[in-house]
C-alpha cells in the first residue's frame, strides 16, 4: 500500500488531468481540473493488505453503486457515489445499511482494490465485482462523470481506468483526529466484511469443484 498510506490525504488524477471530486450535494461524484479544493481530497483508510476505502471531505465513502449513470444503460457507466456506512444489524453482522440503497451486497461496494499498472506509475481501482473506477470523456454530462465499468482489452481505452495518485498530506492533523477515531470502528467492520466476502468466494469455488 505504498501508494495509499493509511490516513493519508490524496487526490486521484485521470489521464485528462481531471480530479475525482466529491460534489457539495454529498452524494454525487464528478471530475474537475481544479485539484486545489478540499472536494478533491480523499482520506485513505486501509482495510487490509488488499483493500482500501476513500473518505471524502464530507465524511462519506467513494462507492460503486449499482445504478446507471445514463438511463437505459444498465451494464455500462455505473454510477459512483458518496455513501455513509449505516449501522450494522446486531442480528446479522455482515448486513450494513447505507443512505443510498447502494447495492444490497454488504459494504463491499465501498471497498477498492488498488492494482498498480505495469509501469508502476499509475493505479487502477478495482471493485470486488471486477469493475474499475473510470474517467469518462465526451459531451456533457458524460464528460464530467466518474463511473465504474468492466475493463476492455488492453489498449488506449484502458487509460480511462488508470489514475495518478497524488499524496496531499501523509500525516493527519489534530483537526482530523475525531473523524479518524470514528473511522477506526468503520475500518474494523470493513475488514470483517472483506474477510467474509473472500471466504464466501472460496466456498463457491470449492462447491464448483465438488
Amino acid at each position: 500500500m505504498d501508494l495509499f498510506p493509511h490516513r493519508s490525504t490524496i487526490r486521484l488524477k485521470s489521464y485528462r488531468d481531471k480530479y475525482v471530486v466529491a460534489d457539495s450535494d454529498e452524494e454525487s461524484i464528478s471530475q474537475n481540473r481544479d485539484g486545489s479544493t478540499k472536494n478533491s481530497h480523499w482520506t485513505v483508510e486501509v482495510i487490509d493488505e488488499d483493500c482500501i476505502t476513500l473518505r471524502s471531505c464530507y465524511g462519506k465513502y467513494l462507492t460503486a453503486s449499482n445504478k446507471p449513470s445514463i438511463p437505459g444503460m444498465r451494464a455500462r457507466y455505473l454510477k459512483v457515489t458518496q455513501t455513509s456506512l449505516g449501522n450494522l444489524n446486531p442480528d446479522d453482522p455482515i448486513s450494513a445499511a447505507d443512505d443510498c440503497s447502494v447495492t444490497g451486497k454488504w459494504s463491499s461496494a465501498l471497498q477498492w482494490v488498488p492494482v498498480v499498472t505495469d509501469d508502476g506509475d499509475q493505479v487502477r481501482l478495482k471493485t470486488h465485482y471486477g469493475n474499475y473506477l473510470q474517467s469518462n470523456k465526451g459531451p456533457p454530462p458524460l464528460g464530467t462523470m466518474v463511473t465504474h465499468d468492466l475493463p476492455r482489452k488492453e489498449g488506449p481505452m484502458n487509460k480511462r481506468i488508470s489514475w495518478q495518485v497524488e499524496v496531499v498530506d501523509a500525516n493527519p492533523t489534530a483537526e482530523d483526529s475525531d473523524s479518524m477515531k470514528q473511522s477506526e470502528s468503520v475500518r474494523s467492520r470493513m475488514a470483517f466484511v472483506a474477510r467474509t466476502f473472500a471466504n464466501k468466494g472460496k466456498e463457491k469455488i470449492k462447491g464448483r469443484k465438488a
